[in-house]
């Protein structure tokens, strides 16, 4: 800073009024930050929808993987329709739904349990008693999940064999909601 004239004197020192007055100086010293803008983070979209390509068998007390290999739907490529598998990439709360059709060759009653599975452990189910020759299962809910989960579905069929249809109707579905 410069010497001072007699007299007061305002200077703007870093965005802050100092007054210097005769014979002393006061001097400014401060650290000035630029400030942070946070920006929130854009979290990106993640939705999907898979459909199955084609027919599986499902045996009398024999829990399968369903298979959903068409994918129509893939926001935030987070479903591997290789496996049939969604690993989302994001925390949060998502909602799933699972649905197969299936058709039997006779007319006799048994049960049918569909599964959404995170890392293994079932987590939306639904179960039914069927007396017809075809019919649709569907299973859906909302769960929380973590970045890097394991999603998929199983199916068990109980007292038949029974064939899981391909088409719309053998679908596997999802979005994050939060």
């Amino acid at each position: 800073m410069a010497i001072k004239r007699i007299g007061v004197e305002k200077r703007v020192c870093r965005k802050r009024v100092c007054k210097e007055i005769v014979s002393k100086k006061r001097v400014c010293k401060e650290t000035v930050c630029k400030k942070r803008v946070c920006k929130p983070v854009k979290k990106r979209n993640s939705a999907f929808r898979a459909v199955s390509g084609i027919d599986q068998q499902l045996h009398d007390r024999t829990t399968a993987k369903v298979l959903y290999q068409v994918e129509e739907l893939d926001l935030n490529n987070e479903y591997n329709s290789a496996n049939s598998t969604f690993r989302p990439r994001q925390n949060g709360v998502y909602a799933l739904f699972a649905s197969v059709f299936f058709e039997t060759i006779t007319v006799t009653s048994f049960t049918l349990d569909l599964e959404i599975r995170v890392n293994g452990v079932p987590r939306i189910s639904d179960q039914e008693d069927f007396n017809n020759v075809s019919g649709i299962i569907d299973a859906g809910g909302i769960v929380q999940l973590r970045a890097r989960d394991r999603v998929e579905v199983f199916a068990t069929v109980f007292d038949k064999n029974v064939i899981i249809q391909s088409g719309v109707n053998t679908r596997f579905e999802g979005a994050r909601i939060s």
